[in-house]
């Protein structure tokens, strides 16, 4: 079991590695026509150096956290942890969740420092971050603590249950989960987002109404629309939409009100009101529930194995040793569920763009994506293979292609 697990942490390395190296070598293929516009040469060869950057600071930390967590299998590391934790309690759940935040806290330790530098060194060289030091140590506080405060007291009734019931707790477990995620859902922009962010409604004005009368004219009945403080972390520009029922609600960038026109923000919504009449939150919660019961119940025939645990130099299984180990070996199964989600988002975002095009002028969504993609630095000629299998939206390209035709096609009538 051993050998399996480093042939399968080594393998996703050589994939992940080797998407990253397909995209970057991609790089120098021809400028789509239909985006050819969006940077000059000077802005071009700038993104090629951004993207160059990027793309070795990512090999650069799947190699050293792949060294780290083979050293943790082959020198003993869990067992260790696994005989801490137990002087640390008699309390057999207890013992699991120090086990896990030990863990968590290692891998958040190894991580951060390539965050630091991507953060304040490439997003700061490109003029992306505004984040300051006391922003991002409080952000990573607020982490600790949310991760602590919430999802400890989470995993131990989870555990409690599995200790009580075994095997018969799957469907209770799965059923709590889902609550949760949906609560989390409904929480997100009142509670959890606000943590971090300073959320305020959007201001009375011409914006506001046209976004009133596009609701109005889509029947789109919404709580909210707020815009986020983003800029005191970066430039970026986004938008997104969140919550069910009568709880959706919109978030719009400070950013985007300050790069985009107000008719390139109101087809932005438009695209974000297709999406919840295409309901695709709650299709892709449907998605979510019915692989988190599947891995559920491959993780529960997973936990009791003795041999697994003589493997790795355990005396006897440990539960959150078996949840690590498991992550690890369904790794090439996510990746493999990575190309149908990947399929399902980008069909989804073509559907909000051409229901955008619909309701509001298609010249001015095309022109909103291109202020999007220069601004964010998107990539302009990805590699195929990349997209099919992480892009959650199709290459900007094609999406302006879709849109370039639905405008042709509206003049035609």
């Amino acid at each position: 079991m051993l050998i399996l697990t480093i042939v399968v942490i080594l393998s996703v390395l050589i994939f992940d590695i080797s998407l990253s190296l397909l995209n970057y070598r991609h790089r120098n293929q021809p400028i789509p026509e239909s985006v050819s516009d969006i940077y000059d040469k000077k802005e071009y060869g700038r993104w090629l150096r951004y993207q160059m950057e990027i793309t070795r600071l990512s090999i650069g930390s799947d190699l050293v956290g792949t060294a780290i967590l083979l050293a943790f299998f082959l020198l003993g590391f869990f067992p260790a942890l696994d005989r801490l934790t137990k002087t640390a309690t008699d309390n057999a759940i207890l013992q699991t969740l120090f086990f896990l935040g030990l863990y968590w806290l290692a891998v958040k330790l190894i991580s951060t420092p390539f965050q630091i530098y991507r953060t304040f060194g490439i997003e700061g060289r490109y003029g992306f971050n505004t984040s300051t030091w006391k922003v991002f140590l409080a952000d990573q506080i607020k982490a600790v603590l949310l991760a602590v405060s919430l999802g400890g007291p989470l995993l131990y009734l989870l555990l409690y249950l599995y200790n009580r019931m075994e095997r018969q707790s799957l469907l209770a477990i799965w059923m709590i989960v889902m609550a949760v995620m949906l609560i989390a859902s409904i929480l997100y922009t009142r509670v959890f987002i606000r943590l971090f962010n300073r959320i305020t409604p959007l201001e009375k004005g011409t914006l506001y109404e046209k976004t009133t009368l596009l609701a109005e004219q889509t029947g789109f009945a919404i709580r909210g629309i707020s815009v986020m403080d983003a800029s005191k972390r970066s430039t970026k520009l986004n938008a997104f939409f969140t919550g069910f029922g009568r709880f959706k609600h919109i978030i719009l960038f400070d950013t985007l009100l300050e790069k985009c026109t107000t008719d390139e923000i109101v087809s932005i919504l438009a695209h974000e009101i297709g999406h919840s009449k295409s309901k695709d939150a709650f299709k892709g919660l449907v998605f979510t529930a019915v692989q988190t019961i599947v891995f559920l119940g491959l993780f529960f025939y997973f936990l009791k194995s003795t041999a697994l645990a003589a493997a790795f130099g355990f005396a006897e299984p440990n539960l959150g040793f078996s949840l690590v180990i498991f992550s690890i070996l369904m790794e090439p199964i996510g990746i493999l569920l990575g190309i149908p989600v990947s399929a399902f988002s980008q069909k989804a975002e073509s559907k909000a763009d051409a229901y955008a095009a619909k309701h509001t002028d298609p010249a001015t969504m095309i022109s909103a994506l291109k202020v999007l993609t220069r601004e964010n630095y998107a990539n302009l000629t990805p590699h195929p293979i990349v997209v099919k299998m992480t892009y959650s939206h199709p290459p900007v390209a094609d999406r302006i292609a879709a849109l370039t035709k639905n405008l042709q096609e509206t003049k035609n009538e």
